[in-house]
């Protein structure tokens, strides 16, 4: 019997065996192609490696825009003790009840104040009890949510915090509907300041944008890298081929095969906006608190460089009832897509019309106010059975063109349209539509832009004597902008634009001045035109900005209208400093105010003094042009090196692309520096031997010089901006010990 057993357990085996081979020889080698192919698409998986959005910056080199990793927080607050056969809590060994859930009560309690307190600080309008409440009520309930959303937007550095809470791990949601809870997101470093010019998100789960980030997609956006991935083990996959290019076959359906690229990730350049914050800065606080005192809805402050076009500065604030303030709101940029009458700052428009019509001679000493009568008792001038009146009801019969535009006079201005257009008055409409940007601008910022017009009716009616002082037209303040820029710059009218350029490597592609208009009027008309302007300010509706220390030259507006019997106005200033020299333009508009012009000139002032105070060049300017340019005989000193310190072979490859001549006292040494002829010596590169245990000299090297060379020494460097390196701390020579960090602040042109 046993040896029986035994002999069939032995051909059982053998058996077993035999199967067991034919199976895998079945497979290897009959069924092998199939099997393994199978065993492919299981174990492959495309996946997308997304690429980083480029960042912004301001002119001055500071992040505008940048983008961060924020979470919502959800949190399991399940909890239910273990319970025996007969319903009875356990206990462990220590006489503490077993719970089910991810988090205990005793880590929940031990943590609790912890948490509440990090969310407080990365949430401050929130406080510590509010959370506390929150938290203990939900998870007091006799069934706690699974998936509590306890914030939204929390810092990534936080949720990952909060995770590492004693025995929190399991208790923090990481998808929520298979979403994962982390995600990329824009952040604007300077918070509410400009970020209507920067840019929003339209939506959560949109890919579109306005502003800057709209305009600038394609740059910024980069290319997402596609790969195959291979499972290694469960939960772990590899990349497969990650960065070389391949066009493989992929499946879309049951009856087409696409080809897809294989590519690696590709990061969004950056680009530098034309905004200088500290510009920008005091545009907003300036603004906000005229429309605070005013009590105005909205308004903006617009700052404008004459030659390049660049806006420096574009503030546009709105009451946001939430705040009970006046902040950037989202979608409302007004200084691009508000539409307003623009009252007496178009009276320069329309003059300028009549001073460049060939077919119109204008005698600027002439009187025109000549045809006053109180009419109706109300106090004006008849205009087309139309009653003109100037601020106050005042009837002046005695102003030439001069003082109709210092003393901005609505009757000056209809007496002036009756006398010389009265009987050819779609001769003074067109010349307007020629010298003013009716036709979009189209700036380099996304925003809703509605359509600028001119009344196209000129019959005997009260429309053409009211386009002579700024209304039967509605304009945006950007339009008004970019005419008073012309006239400041001689007639030369360029366009606005945001937007500098992009960063192509090290390297800044510009963003040309473009020229709308070589010239809307003679120079010597844009000289007469200034001279008037400056009038204003001296001795007119714009005195109260009047100042000894620059000169402004521009223009009050007012513009009227009514709500529920209400009279109220849109004050505005628009024009440009120093007048002696124009190299600015600014434009202030305060919506929807009880008052004048006069008001938002204060603004105008407030941010011209900024610049005036700022801006080294102004002074420059003037010292340049009262002294001939000297002569110099050396090549290299006529063209100013493009880097005045860094690595010898980096400068030799840099001269060599440029066509340029390279000098160099020792072509052996690692560092040099540039140092100008004297009478012994060329101009040329000259050796630099850092001291060994202090802070060399960084200034003019590019980012991957100076930090090349710190690293070397022993020093570890932190780079803000862009450019070359003009300061830096600690200063060149400070004795300092190896793993100090030096600051290093680029600026483009140093």
């Amino acid at each position: 019997m046993t040896r029986g057993m035994t002999a069939l357990y032995l051909l059982l085996t053998v058996g077993v065996g035999v199967a067991i081979v034919a199976g895998i020889i079945n497979i290897q080698w009959v069924h092998g192609d199939e099997w393994r192919e199978r065993a492919k698409k299981r174990e492959a998986d495309l996946r997308t490696d997304p690429a980083r959005r480029g960042n912004i910056y301001s002119s001055d080199g500071k992040i505008l825009a940048t983008t961060v990793t924020e979470c919502d927080l959800y949190l399991d607050l399940y909890n239910a003790p273990v319970t025996d056969e007969h319903g009875h809590p356990t206990y462990d060994r220590l006489g503490r009840p077993v719970e089910t859930g991810p988090i205990t009560d005793t880590n929940f309690n031990l943590s609790l104040d912890t948490l509440c307190q990090m969310l407080h600080d990365a949430f401050p309008s929130r406080t510590v009890e509010y959370y506390r409440n929150r938290l203990a009520t939900e998870r007091a309930k006799e069934k706690p949510r699974r998936c509590f959303l306890v914030e939204r937007g929390v810092p990534y550095s936080v949720w990952l915090q909060i995770r590492r809470l004693p025995g929190w791990e399991r208790g923090v949601v990481k998808q929520v509907d298979g979403q994962s809870v982390v995600r990329q997101v824009r952040a604007h470093i300077y918070g509410n300041m400009a970020e209507n010019t920067i840019g929003f998100r339209n939506r959560r789960e949109s890919n579109s944008y306005t502003g800057l980030e709209g305009a600038y997609d394609s740059i910024l956006r980069g290319q997402d890298g596609l790969f195959n991935c291979r499972r290694l083990t469960k939960g772990i996959w590899l990349p497969d081929e990650q960065h070389s290019r391949k066009e493989v076959p992929q499946r879309t359906d049951e009856d087409r095969i696409d080809t897809i690229v294989l590519q690696g990730r590709i990061d969004g350049r950056s680009i530098i906006s034309s905004i200088d914050t500290r510009y920008q800065d005091i545009a907003e606080s300036e603004l906000r608190k005229a429309l605070r005192l005013y009590g105005g809805v909205a308004g903006c402050a617009i700052l404008m460089e004459m030659e390049t076009g660049y806006i420096l500065a574009c503030a546009n604030l709105a009451v946001d009832t939430a705040a009970h303030d006046f902040l950037e709101v989202r979608d409302r940029n007004v200084a691009v897509s508000d539409v307003i009458e623009p009252g007496s700052t178009f009276k320069t428009v329309a003059l300028m019309a009549m001073l460049t019509d060939p077919e119109t001679k204008i005698d600027t000493a002439a009187e025109y106010a000549a045809w006053h009568k109180d009419y109706g008792g109300k106090g004006g001038a008849v205009q087309d059975d139309h009653a003109v009146r100037d601020s106050a009801g005042k009837i002046r019969t005695s102003l030439n063109v001069r003082e109709i535009i210092e003393q901005s006079s609505n009757v000056g201005m209809a007496d002036m349209g009756m006398v010389l257009y009265g009987n050819r008055r779609d001769r003074l409409r067109s010349r307007m539509l020629e010298i003013f940007p009716y036709d979009k601008l189209n700036p380099d910022v996304i925003a809703p832009q509605s359509r600028s017009y001119i009344h196209e009716d000129m019959r005997p009616n009260s429309n053409f004597t009211r386009l002579c002082f700024g209304y039967s037209t509605r304009v945006s303040p950007l339009q008004i902008l970019t005419f008073y820029n012309a006239v400041g710059a001689g007639g030369r009218m360029v366009k606005p634009i945001f937007c500098k350029g992009y960063m192509d490597g090290d390297r800044l592609v510009e963003n040309k001045p473009v020229v709308l208009n070589q010239s809307i009027c003679t120079r010597s008309q844009a000289l007469m035109m200034r001279t008037m302007l400056e009038k204003v300010v001296e001795r007119g509706t714009g005195s109260n900005i009047k100042n000894n220390t620059y000169g402004i030259a521009g223009k009050t507006g007012t513009a009227y209208h009514s709500y529920a019997n209400v009279r109220r106005y849109n004050a505005s200033f628009a024009g440009f400093f120093p007048s002696e020299n124009p190299r600015y333009t600014c434009y202030v508009l305060l919506e929807d105010v009880p008052s004048f012009g006069r008001q938002a000139a204060v603004v105008f002032k407030a941010i011209s003094d900024c610049v005036v105070a700022v801006d080294k060049k102004l002074s420059e300017g003037a010292v340049k042009s009262a002294w001939p340019q000297l002569e110099e005989d050396s090549v290299m000193a006529q063209q100013r090196p493009v880097v005045e310190r860094g690595d010898q072979s980096d400068m030799r490859r840099l001269y060599r692309t440029l066509k340029q001549p390279y000098r160099s006292a020792d072509s052996t040494a690692r560092w040099v520096v540039y140092r100008d002829a004297t009478d012994s010596t060329p101009a040329q590169y000259y050796p630099y031997e850092p001291r060994e245990g202090s802070i060399p000299n960084c200034y003019g090297m590019t980012a991957k010089d100076a930090v090349e060379l710190l690293n070397s020494m022993g020093y570890r460097a932190r780079v803000n901006g862009y450019g070359k390196v003009a300061t830096q701390q600690p200063k060149a020579g400070t004795a300092a010990k190896q793993g100090t960090r030096v600051e290093l602040t680029l600026r483009s042109g140093q």
